[in-house]
């Protein structure tokens, strides 16, 4: 059963339930407040009479079956009682109706002084030494709780429709981002990914749940693309090294080479593992990285990280001019080390790549960001640095990679890497803290 009938039936349920006790305390007070009339209006019709023959008669055992007979009216009778409980009068109604009456109940009723029993009220006298019985009908009373009945079950008939289409429209309109998520989500599970989720810009649970689910989608058809073209990366940049590895492996197998180009062979092999290997290790830090795996975050100098990258790339200073410049004044980051260096490594060989024998590569720091600055040959399309698998240049080996995990790492840091660069003239790649001191 759907959410939305379960809220039907809850919302019917609670309405005739409310209606029906509505109703009911309704009937009850109704009927308590016309028993009380009927009383009153006995005791208002008798009490002049009683003072009257009180006040003539002066003897109560003379004038109380007078005043017995004297109240009687077409909806009152009456029982006279004496002082050793006998009924001494009984007075019919004057349509000559006379009320079923036992002794039990007559003596139920005198106790009780007033009230109602059955199909009357009644209200009890004291006449000297006599107890003057009034019974008063309740036939009118009980039409006009039938009419009353009968008004309140036509009322809510002709309300409960009119009440159950609104209710039926609301509670669409309430759970239809239910029903969409729902579809979407049934499409999404066949393979559609081709799907743009709306947000109705509802400011209730249900439209901040369509928002957070059209996000999710998002983010979901984001990965899910991203790993499709992983893959196909992954596929084309493993096939070539592994082409050339069989190959080559079954022209030794034939014995297609001379003793002097075997060593040639083995070189050129043993070159393509390991292209092979720094692919595999890549992929496994882009996994890592992309994971939710925190990192081992430490309080490093830059000074520190500066002087391990400058006796690490020592060996370039034959061939580049290159500069670390180090800071006056000693700050720290909190980082893990050893990807930050690795982004870092990434930046330093990427720059002494594509930058000819003589030219500058520089290591510093300046307004809140590590930069590594080259005057080599430049970038066409700077704003494409750092996506997966993206090569500008093809006259140099590379996987596309190196760029995207020191983005990463930049990013999961905390940081922002931006890129600066002209064609011909050189490339400024700046890692920038956002105040992650």
């Amino acid at each position: 059963m759907s959410v939305r009938i379960k809220v039907l039936f809850l919302f019917f349920g609670l309405y005739m339930g409310s209606v029906l006790f509505f109703s009911l305390f309704s009937l009850l007070l109704i009927r308590s407040t016309l028993h009380q009339y009927v009383i009153n209006y006995m005791d208002y019709q008798v009490k002049p009479l009683i003072e009257f023959y009180g006040n003539y008669y002066k003897n109560p055992d003379y004038y109380a079956k007078l005043l017995a007979e004297d109240v009687v009216s077409r909806d009152v009778a009456s029982i006279l009682i004496d002082k050793g409980g006998r009924v001494v009068k009984f007075e019919g109604f004057l349509e000559g109706e006379v009320p079923q009456m036992d002794a039990s109940r007559i003596v139920k009723m005198v106790r009780a002084k007033r009230g109602v029993d059955k199909d009357y009220a009644f209200t009890v006298k004291k006449v000297g030494d006599y107890q003057l019985l009034l019974l008063g009908k309740l036939d009118s009373i009980k039409k006009v709780e039938k009419r009353v009945l009968f008004f309140t079950l036509g009322l809510v008939f002709v309300v409960s429709i009119p009440a159950s289409l609104l209710a039926f429209l609301l509670i669409n309109r309430l759970f239809e981002p239910l029903s969409y998520l729902r579809d979407v989500s049934e499409r999404i599970s066949r393979g559609e990914l081709d799907i743009n989720i709306r947000k109705s810009g509802r400011k209730d649970e249900f439209g901040l749940l369509e928002e957070a689910f059209a996000n999710m989608v998002e983010k979901l058809k984001g990965i899910i693309l991203w790993q499709r073209e992983f893959i196909r990366n992954i596929t084309h940049a493993l096939k070539t090294p592994l082409a050339y590895i069989r190959g080559q492996s079954e022209l030794l197998q034939m014995g297609a080479y001379s003793e002097n180009k075997l060593q040639e062979i083995y070189n050129n092999l043993i070159m393509q593992s390991e292209k092979m290997e720094k692919l595999i290790t890549q992929l496994t830090t882009i996994m890592r990285l992309e994971s939710q795996m925190p990192l081992k975050l430490e309080r490093v100098s830059i000074n520190q990280i500066f002087a391990e990258l400058e006796e690490e790339y020592e060996f370039i200073k034959s061939e580049r001019q290159f500069k670390v410049e180090y800071l006056e004044e000693q700050r720290e980051l909190n980082i893990d080390r050893e990807y930050f260096k690795m982004a870092l490594r990434n930046l330093i060989e990427n720059a002494y790549k594509y930058t000819e024998e003589g030219c500058s590569i520089r290591l510093y720091f300046k307004d809140d960001c590590l930069v590594v600055e080259d005057n080599g040959r430049g970038i066409e399309h700077p704003e494409r640095v750092g996506q997966l698998f993206y090569r500008e240049a093809t006259d140099k080996e590379g996987s596309g990679l190196g760029l995207y995990i020191a983005k990463l790492i930049v990013q999961k840091s905390g940081m922002s890497m931006k890129v600066e660069s002209k064609k011909g003239i050189g490339t400024k790649v700046k890692i920038c803290l956002n105040f992650n001191l």
